[in-house]
């Protein structure tokens, strides 16, 4: 029975670390196996946030506790750090999930992907306009580096997303 089990496993969960990293992009099992730890694998549609499923497409997530932030990612897969996402409301642990899930579908630009999970929220209508000021609460201190504008400056912009009749 196992022997079976294993011969239908997906392709993209075998334990491959020998193949090289192309154009800087590791696997999801070539990142697991560099940060090591207790980092781990959860399939598509198996991650949760406060009992909560979340979904990537069939992007899977990597949970990395030494993670030096909330969240990234690869093209391929998103990378959580729950003991960061653990001193965080559910709003704002959810928008940080959907900003890493808009840079799978809409690319590495910052202020796309936070237009993508703000309007994602309110589409799903996990995101109601008190979540939204928990998340501009908690963005609004950062300050700007050379990916990302100021905390208030992206809040401003997520307000107007956030407000726009046009969902995408």
């Amino acid at each position: 029975m196992l022997s079976v089990a294993v011969a239908c496993a997906p392709v993209a969960y075998a334990q491959d670390t020998t193949t090289p990293i192309r154009d800087g992009i590791p696997t999801p099992e070539q990142y697991i196996s560099t940060v090591g730890g207790d980092s781990h694998l959860v399939a598509p549609g198996e991650f949760k946030l406060d009992g909560r499923t979340q979904y990537c497409g069939q992007r899977p997530t990597v949970i990395d506790n030494k993670l030096d932030d909330y969240g990234a990612a690869y093209p391929g897969f998103l990378i959580m750090n729950p003991k960061l996402l653990d001193r965080v409301s559910t709003p704002v642990k959810q928008w940080i999930y959907a900003h890493e899930c808009g840079h799978q579908f809409r690319g590495p630009d910052e202020e796309t992907a936070d237009c993508f999970a703000v309007q994602r929220g309110r589409r799903q209508g996990w995101l109601k306009p008190d979540g939204l000021e928990e998340i501009c609460t908690f963005i609004t201190p950062a300050k700007g580096d050379s990916m990302h504008f100021s905390g208030s400056y992206r809040c401003e912009y997520m307000r107007k997303c956030y407000e726009d009749p046009n969902i995408r």
